[in-house]
């Protein structure tokens, strides 16, 4: 018995699963990061994510975790593989530059 139809191909994303990437999308003058979950309709799922939090009167950054998922559109979109613990001490190198600019 021959099957019809068509081979599921594995996606440009998929080697992005479960691993660490930064995202930086077409015409956004941001980047996104964290460890991607899934891909669903053309968005990378990041859980978790580098967000921030307000914290005495400044902005923190640090590594969402348990407070849903940061969705990232992947069209257009550079992506590079990252670790955990890189994001974590990106996090706290812009967190102590932005406490020297408070001191100034």
């Amino acid at each position: 018995m021959v099957e019809l139809g068509i081979d599921e191909k594995k996606g440009l994303y998929d080697e992005y699963i479960r691993k660490g990437v930064v995202i930086y999308p077409h015409g956004i003058n941001s980047d996104f990061s964290g460890k991607c979950i899934a891909i669903r309709e053309g968005y990378a799922v990041l859980n978790p994510f580098q967000g921030a939090e307000i914290k005495e009167g400044r902005l923190v950054r640090k590594l969402i975790r348990n407070r849903g998922s940061s969705l990232v559109p992947l069209v257009g979109s550079a992506v590079e593989p990252t670790t955990e613990e890189h994001i974590i001490r990106y996090c706290k190198m812009i967190n102590k530059k932005g406490g020297e600019k408070d001191k100034k």
